[in-house]
């Protein structure tokens, strides 16, 4: 057999255990933590709202509906649509609900700061204002905050897009392939959203306020929570369930967000001597833009070793690794196994070559992604 040929087949068989390894690890966990469940502390649920309309009441009428007895749920809302009608009227109706203006209307974290000086609950949920979650899920995962060395979990999370385009398809395979890898903190501490995350509110106060200008809340709140050594599980529990973003338009710029607001807060705490973020970055660069990098190495060596021989079985342990995943995660092949790992490597050689370019200017509109009515 050739090397090259050795490489993709060594480069498939180590993706895939790699994938099956962080799933074992996300099932060790949910059973590690459920194990040592107890009684549940009082929830409260913080809503950032802001043009919500197509989606606000559903939200709130389900959790409403499905949520544990003497539940909060605390919306802060600077809308401009009916949204705030709609609030009023739900607020006539449901006990549970608070609705507060935002007083900022400078973007989320500032309007989750000002939630946060209102709950009352000694457990708080974030969530989006698109997202859904049955009674299984909120009563399941304050139970695992009982424990005094379970201050936070992040929940785990499906697309309930009623239109599953192919751009969906391409975000579920991306999020199995986060599942193994990212959340499960395999390679690195676990990294989480705040949509689905579940946190005692004495940490919150101990690690302080979001910070008003940062465009990832949950790298922001990730940061301070290492700081304090505290670690996110993420447990393979019910279902949060979200809307992913429906077009490649919306697609483009919710990455861009991301990769920006990281570049930014890891660029922030290198300057802060937190030299664990350059290596990151650094890892993270040469993991994205490997095959760029291959052949500048052999281009000025004069001498074309990597590409022929490292480079095909680096892009086979990234698509047996992605691919296993989405079938650990989705429990079926689809045809999105071809083309989902090519679309969105390149993909995001795209969105983080434009966010770091765009991390270096001033601050940035926060784009709306468009929500299904429902």
């Amino acid at each position: 057999m050739s090397p090259i040929l050795w490489g993709v087949l060594v480069g498939v068989l180590a993706g895939a255990a790699l994938a099956l390894l962080g799933e074992a690890k996300n099932r060790w966990t949910l059973r590690r933590l459920a194990a040592r469940a107890g009684q549940p502390g009082r929830l409260s649920i913080v809503i950032a709202s802001r043009n919500e309309e197509a989606v606000i009441e559903n939200t709130i009428r389900t959790l409403a509906a499905q949520a544990p007895p003497e539940t909060e749920i605390v919306v802060v809302d600077g809308s401009t649509d009916a949204t705030p009608q709609i609030l009023a009227r739900l607020r006539q109706e449901l006990p549970a609900l608070k609705v507060l203006p935002d007083p900022h209307r400078t973007g989320k974290p500032a309007a989750l700061n000002h939630a946060l000086k209102h709950v009352t609950g000694g457990v708080v949920l974030f969530l989006d204002a698109d997202a859904r979650m049955d009674r299984a899920a909120l009563t399941f995962y304050p139970r695992l905050l009982a424990h005094p060395q379970t201050p936070a979990v992040f929940a785990d999370f499906a697309a309930y897009n009623a239109h599953k385009t192919w751009v969906i398809r391409a975000q579920e395979h991306f999020f199995s392939f986060a599942r193994c890898f990212v959340f499960s903190g395999l390679l690195w501490r676990p990294v989480f959203m705040t949509c689905g995350l579940f946190v005692r509110r004495d940490l919150l106060e101990r690690v302080g306020e979001f910070d008003p200008k940062t465009l990832v809340d949950d790298f922001d709140l990730g940061i301070r929570l290492a700081r304090a050594r505290v670690r996110v599980p993420f447990v393979r529990g019910p279902r949060c369930l979200i809307q992913y973003a429906p077009t490649l338009r919306d697609l483009f710029h919710q990455f861009l967000r991301w990769y920006t607001g990281g570049i930014r807060e890891m660029r922030d705490e290198i300057r802060k001597g937190h030299l664990s973020y350059a290596l990151l970055m650094a890892g993270l660069a040469l993991v994205i833009y490997f095959p760029q990098t291959a052949l500048l190495v052999d281009g000025l060596r004069g001498q074309w070793v990597l590409v022929p021989l490292a480079l095909p079985g680096f892009l086979a342990f990234l698509w047996a690794a992605s691919s296993v995943s989405s079938l650990l995660d989705q429990g079926k092949p689809t045809l999105s196994l071809l083309w989902a790992f090519p679309f969105l490597y390149l993909w995001m050689q795209l969105t983080v070559a434009v966010a770091f370019f765009r991390s270096f200017r001033g601050s940035h509109p926060w784009y709306k992604v468009r929500r299904e009515r429902g």
